[in-house]
Order: structure tokens, then C-alpha cells, then sequence
């Protein structure tokens, strides 16, 4: 059974989405982390991100768990898909885990997506809606 979450309303409240993970958790965990699940999470981490709240911890280490299943350091699609929702969801867990492993990961781009990643939003992992100081 697939899920078709990228037609969900685009603003919906956080308690509303929290049904719509438990959903997809529902669905996934236990099936192949294929790129289409991937980005259904995707997009309910998108729309997560736009509620400007954070999710659950509990949801939060079940999507970890999921995602941590999910890496393949050899792939650049997968491995920006789930950067991605790591920065919506600000999984630090998923973020530190994908750190650790840099150093065996072979593929140049995967290794240049994770620098890029590390730059862009390690300092802010744990709030991403932290305001620089001007």
C-alpha cells in the first residue's frame, strides 16, 4: 500500500500532521526504503517545517529510526532527500549519525552534500527557527 502525500493541503496544523506521520510510519517501517517513500516523508516534513513547531519526540525517534534504516551513503539522491528532512524535522540524531559515517562514505558527492549540510545548519540543528543576530 502506497500513500499519495504530496496532495495533502499544504498548511495543516502540526497536531493534524502528526496523524499523517504515525500514517506513514504505519505504512513504511517495515516495507523498502525506496526514493517514493522517501519523499512522501518528505513531504510531510515540508509541511511540519511551515508550522514552525517541532514534531513529537516520540515521533521524532521513530522517523529517526526510520531514516537511520534508510541511509545509503553510496546514493546522492537518497542521501539529499533524507539531508532534507533531517534539516525540516531538525533530527539531530539523524544529522550527528550522518557525521559519524563521513569518513567511510566513497561517493565525492555524497561527502561534498554532507560538508554542505555541516555549513549550513549544524550550528541550528536542535532549533532551526533560531534568528541570527544581526
Amino acid at each position: 500500500m502506497e500513500s499519495d502525500f504530496k496532495n495533502l493541503p499544504t498548511t495543516l496544523t502540526s497536531e493534524e500532521l502528526a496523524d499523517y506521520f504515525n500514517e506513514f510510519l504505519k505504512i513504511y517501517t517495515n516495507s523498502p526504503k525506496t526514493q517514493y517513500a522517501l519523499h512522501e516523508l518528505f513531504e510531510l516534513a515540508y509541511r511540519q517545517w511551515d508550522t514552525y513547531e517541532q514534531i513529537s519526540s516520540e515521533l521524532s525517534e521513530k522517523i529517526s529510526d526510520y531514516l537511520i534504516s534508510a541511509i545509503n551513503p553510496d546514493s546522492y539522491e537518497t542521501m539529499d532527500i533524507i539531508l532534507s528532512i533531517v534539516e525540516n524535522l531538525s533530527l539531530k540524531s539523524v544529522f550527528n549519525y550522518i557525521i559519524s559515517i563521513q569518513d567511510d562514505v566513497k561517493n565525492s558527492s555524497v561527502v561534498s552534500l554532507i560538508e554542505e549540510a555541516k555549513e549550513e545548519y549544524s550550528d541550528r540543528i536542535c532549533n532551526p527557527f533560531l534568528i541570527d543576530d544581526f
